[in-house]
């Protein structure tokens, strides 16, 4: 059974205030419902449930590059506020060259979600950055894989992650937190993130 959005994201703020609060104060309040339906409205298609459920009990990071908040989400992204998100989709999709093998006139595909390509692709939502420009996206193509998170960095295209959804990148980080707070063994080989001594959380 999927545990929904709100339950995870109390989680994750409750081991955050307690073991890395630097990280937990730079967490913006919730998105303005006005923000969220105007990105939706400039990309043209359907945000996933569980995204607007994510914006709607926080609004990012202010990605600065002194990294004041340290990562959220692994590996060195932050989650963006719904006006950056749309600040980035705007200027990704007007300054860079679509899919050729993918991208048609009025949000046709050719691909589906989980697909890689590259330059860009106009069904892609940046959620989350990085210092390095590199973004972590949320892929609005048809598909079994809809609402896949995708990974796009500058000149490298774009490709899959292995969180599905939303949904699942917010259950690895709350599992992952938890371990660390017990300093329960990790399968896989995968390593605790670590606090400095400000408080941020930081990933492996």
């Amino acid at each position: 059974m999927t545990v929904p959005v709100n339950q995870l994201w109390q989680q994750i703020m409750n081991l955050l205030r307690e073991h890395a609060p630097a990280t937990a104060r730079e967490i913006r309040p919730p998105g303005p419902a006005d923000d969220i339906r105007g990105l939706q409205r400039l990309v043209g298609l359907a945000l996933p449930d569980d995204l607007v459920g994510w914006w709607a009990l926080m609004d990012g990071i202010v990605d600065r590059y002194d990294q004041r908040a340290g990562d959220l989400v692994p590996h060195a992204f932050v989650p963006l506020a719904v006006r950056r998100a749309h600040e980035e989709y705007r200027r990704v999709s007007e300054s860079t060259a679509t899919d050729p093998t993918c991208c048609g006139p009025g949000q046709a595909h050719q691909n589906c979600a989980g697909d890689d390509g590259g330059p860009f692709c106009t069904a892609l939502v940046p959620i989350c950055r990085d210092i390095t420009g590199a973004s972590l996206c949320v892929d609005l193509r048809s598909g079994p894989d809809h609402g896949m998170i995708m990974t796009m960095a500058p000149g490298d295209g774009f490709s899959a992650t292995h969180w599905g959804s939303v949904t699942e990148m917010l259950t690895e980080i709350a599992e992952r937190l938890d371990a660390y707070t017990r300093q329960a063994e990790l399968p896989y080989g995968e390593k605790h993130p670590t606090v400095n001594d400000e408080g941020m959380l930081q990933w492996p």
